[in-house]
């Protein structure tokens, strides 16, 4: 099955393929570096829920693509925009709908990554199961140095890292070395280009071949927490992020890297 999940005027945004139970996401922003643009988050919301509905699917993998980035984040062109009103709510609540939608998938969930994972693409992946990398791969949290604040990816970081490691990442602001990418467990594995596709099936397949009752209800309390500490920070990240791009710095970051003059 292949299925596409199109808006008229970013085309084909998500690419879904099912092959032996398990449901492949693709990314498919029209740049290869896979900006999260809002219609993009919109589809892979969709995507997630609908595969968590379906029962042919049994496992979830999320990747930007052969040879693409996962995600380098929020899209520039349409987050330059925010002004710090209202329009940041709800930049935020559909970041963390996208986020909780990951997290409340019962089945399991890998991302494959290859490229960048920066900003809202690593959090996204911290919101999976399993994480397998290329060697080229790069996890990235560069939110402060830019003027933005990163109160999602300290809560997820340190949900899932640790408190020192996510205080190393998020003030560090750079790729995080491969060695601590394993000392952090941030990944379970890495893989070469050319077989990070094929390497996360067949784990999704292993993952899938476990008892569906016994895995989707331990996974449901894991990721209950989670979810519950990402929603109780949705209002604190809201009021942080109207402060900071009602500061105007990160949008002067952002124009100057779509290339307009500030």
């Amino acid at each position: 099955m292949c299925a596409v999940n199109i808006d008229r005027k970013e085309n084909v945004l998500v690419i879904e393929s099912l092959s032996d139970g398990v449901l492949t996401i693709q990314f498919n922003h029209r740049h290869y570096n896979n900006p999260f643009s809002d219609s993009m988050q919109d589809a892979v919301i969709n995507s997630l829920q609908s595969a968590e509905e379906n029962s042919n699917v049994k496992a979830i993998i999320l990747t930007g693509g052969v040879g693409r980035s996962f995600s380098v984040g929020g899209d520039f062109n349409e987050v330059k925009t925010l002004q710090g009103g209202q329009e940041v709510d709800l930049w935020i609540d559909r970041i963390t709908k996208m986020y909780t939608a990951c997290l409340r998938v019962s089945k399991p969930t890998i991302a494959a990554v290859d490229n960048y994972a920066i900003g809202i693409g690593f959090q996204l992946a911290l919101t999976c199961d399993y994480r397998i990398m290329t060697e080229r791969g790069k996890f990235i949290m560069p939110e402060l140095k830019h003027g933005i604040a990163c109160t999602l990816g300290q809560c997820m970081l340190e949900k899932s890292l640790g408190r020192n490691a996510m205080l190393e990442i998020i003030y560090e602001c750079e790729a995080i070395p491969l060695q601590k990418c394993f000392d952090y467990r941030l990944i379970n594995k890495i893989s070469s280009p050319d077989k990070l596709l094929e390497d996360s099936h067949l784990l999704a397949k292993r993952l899938a071949s476990y008892p569906e009752v016994a895995f989707r209800k331990t996974k449901k309390v894991v990721n209950e927490s989670y979810v519950e500490q990402l929603i109780t920070v949705t209002e604190q990240t809201k009021l942080a992020h109207r402060m900071t791009f009602g500061d105007g710095r990160a949008q002067q970051f952002m124009r100057k890297v779509v290339g307009e003059t500030v």
